[in-house]
């Protein structure tokens, strides 16, 4: 499954479309497919977009599992940084519990 980001737009700033947008993929994750996430031609995302889009996909499986069932194409260094950000401070949270 391929996952086109920029037909959402350039600019991805909201909880609620990255909940819409994970929606659309996270059972694709859970039966074993493999996830691309295409980034082509969108320039930046907030955090609360990357923390409900990337971020609670943590809740589910574990960091090194959801890298071996997704990948990433064409993100920027923000996008990158912003995805990178969430997953850390996800993971920071679950080692407090």
């Amino acid at each position: 499954m391929i996952i086109q980001f920029s037909h959402s737009g350039d600019s991805l700033g909201t909880r609620f479309l990255g909940k819409a947008l994970r929606l659309t993929f996270e059972n694709s994750i859970h039966e074993g497919e493999n996830v691309v996430f295409d980034f082509s031609d969108v320039k930046t995302i907030s955090h609360s977009f990357a923390d409900e889009c990337f971020g609670k996909l943590l809740l589910r499986w574990d960091l090194a599992e959801l890298k071996s069932k997704t990948t990433f194409k064409n993100a920027n260094e923000q996008v990158k940084k912003m995805i990178a950000f969430t997953w850390s401070e996800r993971l920071s949270k679950s080692e407090l519990v």
